[in-house]
C-alpha cells in the first residue's frame, strides 16, 4: 500500500491528508458530498455557521450510515439462516440417498 498527500476543501478550509493511494478517490467523493450537503444546508435553512453546518452535515451522514449498517446486518442475518436451510435441506438429501442405497 503507497501512501500519498493530498490536500481537500471541506467547508472552505483545507486540509493536508496522508491517505492510501487506493483510498483517494473515495476520500474525493466523501469530500465532494460533504461539500454538496453543506451548501444543500445553507440553502435550505439559511444557516452560516459552518460549525452548526457541519454537525448537521455528520449527524446525516452518520444516520444514514447506521440505517445502511443495520439494513446489511439483517440481510447478512438472513442470508445465515437461507445457508443453514439449505445446509439442513442438503443433510437430509444425502441421508435419503444413503437411505435408499442400503434398501
Amino acid at each position: 500500500m503507497s501512501e500519498i498527500n493530498i490536500k481537500v476543501e471541506v467547508a472552505g478550509s483545507i486540509f493536508p491528508l496522508k491517505v492510501n493511494a487506493e483510498d483517494e478517490q473515495n476520500i474525493k467523493e466523501a469530500v465532494e458530498l460533504i461539500n454538496n450537503k453543506i451548501v444543500e444546508l445553507e440553502t435550505s435553512y439559511s444557516i452560516r455557521d459552518k460549525r452548526e453546518v457541519l454537525a448537521m452535515v455528520l449527524l446525516q451522514l452518520v444516520s444514514q450510515l447506521y440505517k445502511q449498517a443495520n439494513t446489511a446486518e439483517k440481510e447478512l442475518s438472513n442470508l445465515k439462516q437461507l445457508f443453514a436451510d439449505v445446509e439442513v435441506m442438503l443433510k437430509e438429501h444425502i441421508q435419503n440417498i444413503k437411505n435408499i442405497n442400503e434398501e
